[in-house]
């Protein structure tokens, strides 16, 4: 019953924002300025019917993986460094709150300087998520229950025994929700990094191009796709993590 009323939830505020989308639409009567849900629609039809849409995508999805992998993969370790030793936190604290602070589209107009157009959405991305995953996986060991701490102390176990008994269960549920964050922000990064560097196949440089080229419709034709694509592959990977974390006995929050 639950799911069944969250599901009408969701229709619901699909067809309330369709709704106020045609209203506003309509008394605007600009395309330029808003185009109508038809329009869009129409726009996003002849899109995936073209094979330089799907190509670009495929590079688009390519940059994707190729940074979530990278960034799991450094995070990780500087996360478990970072959990294992009070210092190495400390050392990277800043570092890391500097890239929080930072916008993104500095990182992406300095990149520009140093590296190809197709390689500076991954660094950029990277480098935005990578805070993510580190913070995620330091925190899987402050989360470690401490009467189990206390409990291996006075039973003698070994660095390598409370790290697998105890410190790794807890860690767990904390880097598959990192990496859940990370995977849905990764398509953001890496979109805006290919709208500014304007690789050769690419998404965000077919949002550039219709949008220089005032095909309003066609922007949003292909944000669309990119919100839907990238949104359906998120629940997707939720769902994973969940079936994962219910067969390790954890909870997924």
């Amino acid at each position: 019953m639950r799911k069944a009323h969250i599901l009408l939830a969701y229709i619901l505020s699909l067809v309330v924002i369709l709704v106020l989308w045609i209203v506003v639409s309509r008394i605007i009567n600009a395309p330029l300025i808003l185009p109508t849900p038809a329009s869009v629609f129409s726009s996003a039809t002849n899109l995936v019917k073209t094979q330089s849409f799907w190509r670009a995508f495929a590079h688009t999805f390519l940059r994707v993986i190729i940074s979530f992998v990278i960034t799991v993969l450094v995070g990780t370790i500087i996360g478990l460094a970072c959990g294992l030793s009070s210092f190495t936190r400390s050392f990277f604290e800043l570092p890391l709150a500097i890239i929080r602070a930072t916008p993104v589209v500095a990182f992406i107009l300095i990149a520009l300087f140093w590296f190809k157009s197709g390689t500076v959405p991954v660094f950029v991305c990277v480098l935005m998520t990578l805070p993510i995953m580190t913070t995620a996986v330091a925190n899987g060991f402050t989360k470690s229950d401490k009467k189990l701490l206390g409990m291996a102390k006075v039973f003698n176990f070994t660095r390598g025994q409370v790290f697998r008994y105890i410190q790794l269960p807890s860690l767990v549920p904390f880097f598959l929700n990192g990496m859940v964050s990370t995977f849905g922000l990764c398509w953001k990064v890496v979109a805006a990094g290919e709208v500014l560097s304007l690789p050769k196949f690419a998404a965000g440089t077919m949002l550039q191009k219709a949008q220089v080229h005032l095909e309003t419709s066609t922007v949003m034709a292909v944000a669309i796709l990119l919100v839907v694509v990238s949104f359906l592959l998120e629940q997707l990977f939720m769902l994973a993590v969940k079936i994962l974390l219910k067969n390790l006995g954890g909870k997924y929050e």
